[in-house]
Order: C-alpha cells, then structure tokens, then sequence
C-alpha cells in the first residue's frame, strides 16, 4: 500500500498536512514538528520534521507506546519514526500524529489511527511518500489569535 502525506501549513513549532491512501484518498489530517530547508539550516533534536521523501513502512511493536505502529525505515538524520496518536506540537519528536484537524491541533486521533492500523496491519509492502503542497505560513499573531480562542 502506498501512503502520502501532503504537507501544507508551515508554522514556527509545527507543520500540519494531509494522509492519502491508496485506493481511498484523502484519509486524515497529520501534525509533524517544523519543517526546515535542509540545504540551509540544521536539525533540531526532537523540533524537526523528517526530510521529504519515500521511505518503506514496518508495522512492528513499539515498547515504548505498548502497540503495534507503522516504523519508517532508513530517515536520513533519524531513528525510530513512527506514525502514533498526539494532539499538539509536544507530542511529537519527529514522527508523524495522525487525527482530524482543528485549527493548529489534531482532535480525534485515537480513532482515526485504530482506523489507519485496519488498512496497514495486515499488508506486507507499505511505503509513505513525504512532499509539500504549498508553503503556506502561519503568522504569529495569526497562531497566537489561535492560541487564545482555547481559552476564551
């Protein structure tokens, strides 16, 4: 099976994008850590996205999360990139959260990655193809307006 995910808004703390499958198409929103331009800045340990590109998918045990997860082998400047649950920025050190977005933030993520582990379980070759859509940034103010609707 094959997976790609369309990266499409590009903020300070966060890149958010689309999941496509095929045979389905769209399938769900993804949040990853900022994007950078790797021809011109360095990799922040646990701040940066994984470079775009095609890379093959394992669904294996992850002790850490106590379940199987879909592992991208062989990221440049990474180790262990998994495609799990989270809602925010935190909750990501690199790896892909799959949910459904609201606003800056994925809601929903439980469901919607016990969904992508019914399509991935059982395939034997799976790959994901990371690539940007747009460079649509996020402003501050625009982020910080965001931000503060939460709590209002």
């Amino acid at each position: 099976m094959k997976m790609t995910l369309v990266r499409k808004v590009f903020a300070k703390d966060r890149t958010l994008g689309e999941l496509y499958l095929e045979g389905i198409g769209y399938f769900c929103d993804t949040l990853e850590p900022h994007c950078i331009d790797w021809s011109k800045e360095k990799k922040v340990a646990g701040k940066t996205a994984i470079p775009e590109g095609r890379y093959k998918v394992r669904v294996g045990w992850s002790p850490r999360r106590g379940r199987n997860l879909p592992w991208l082998k062989k990221v440049p400047h990474f180790k262990d990139i998994q495609i799990h649950v989270g809602n925010f920025p935190k909750d990501t050190r690199g790896c892909i959260l799959v949910g459904t977005r609201n606003k800056n933030i994925l809601v929903g993520s439980r469901v919607v990655f016990s969904k992508l582990m019914g399509k991935l379980q059982f395939e034997n070759d799976i790959e994901i193809v990371v690539k940007s859509e747009t460079e649509e940034k996020t402003s501050d103010s625009e982020y910080l307006g965001d931000e503060l609707e939460k709590f209002l």
